[in-house]
């Protein structure tokens, strides 16, 4: 055996611990989409009741009661959690990966509340470097990612697209970073992205992601924005179009 070689094997071990569960992962319906979903637009999907909770597989997954085919989770925190999780949901049958959460704006005219999909992640991660992937940019899936844009325009829903910042550190942004990022069109910071890229490049799956800016950045101050309207008027539009679409989504 190369001393290289990877020992250990995700489907072994979801194989068993669905099996503990009460399940044979050759006889269930895996949804072939998941969305994963930050906290609070977890818990508003959730209130709903837009799905029914059927497996233990890279945590809660729900599965919609409208479309077997779409499923959702509340998503891991940080991009070697995500990435473990994106692995469990692969390796249980899963094909496309929709990340939905927030991200600090970097642009200097960004608002809390302001819609943005992104092409790819700029890099400050130590996961992709382990999985091979130690590239500037973790590329986002294009096809699924022009979906996600026309899903957004067609549901009025104004959003901004490019690339954006991934850091293992959410409290380490410092001004030469931003300033750095900015100069490279970043639009937004954000803890989980490149992690989930590089893991669904890695198991050729789909994987994009939208962000809700929460708060922002600029010369003088750090803007938080979770008190602001907007920023829950963002979070149960972009729940109810995702329900309303995938609702009718034959995939």
């Amino acid at each position: 055996m190369d001393r290289n070689d990877v020992l250990t094997d995700p489907k072994k071990l979801i194989r068993n611990e669905l099996k503990i569960a009460g399940f044979d992962i050759d006889r269930i319906n895996v949804p072939k989409r998941v969305y994963i979903l930050a906290d609070s637009l977890y818990d508003t999907m959730l209130a709903r009741n837009c799905g029914t909770y059927k497996y233990p597989l890279g945590g809660e997954l729900y599965v919609f009661n409208e479309n077997e085919n779409i499923g959702f989770i509340k998503g891991h925190m940080c991009s070697p959690a995500i990435a473990t999780q994106a692995e469990d949901l692969i390796a249980g049958g899963v094909r496309e990966l929709i990340h939905v959460g927030f991200a600090g704006g970097l642009q200097t005219d960004m608002k809390p509340g302001e819609t943005v999909l992104t092409d790819g992640a700029f890099n400050d991660t130590a996961v992709a470097g382990l999985y091979g992937f130690d590239y500037d940019v973790i590329e986002s899936t294009k096809n699924l990612t022009d979906e996600f844009g026309a899903f957004l325009t067609k549901n009025s829903i104004q959003f901004r697209r490019g690339k954006h910042w991934t850091t293992d550190a959410g409290y380490m942004e410092t001004w030469g970073q931003i300033i750095d990022y900015r100069e490279k069109g970043a639009l937004c910071v954000e803890m989980e992205g490149a992690g989930l890229f590089t893991v669904a490049n890695y198991r050729s799956c789909s994987a994009t992601a939208m962000y809700i800016i929460s708060d922002v950045f600029d010369e003088s101050r750090w803007e938080l924005g979770w008190e602001n309207s907007g920023l829950d008027f963002s979070v149960n539009r972009i729940t109810d179009a995702i329900i309303s679409n995938e609702s009718l989504n034959t995939l």
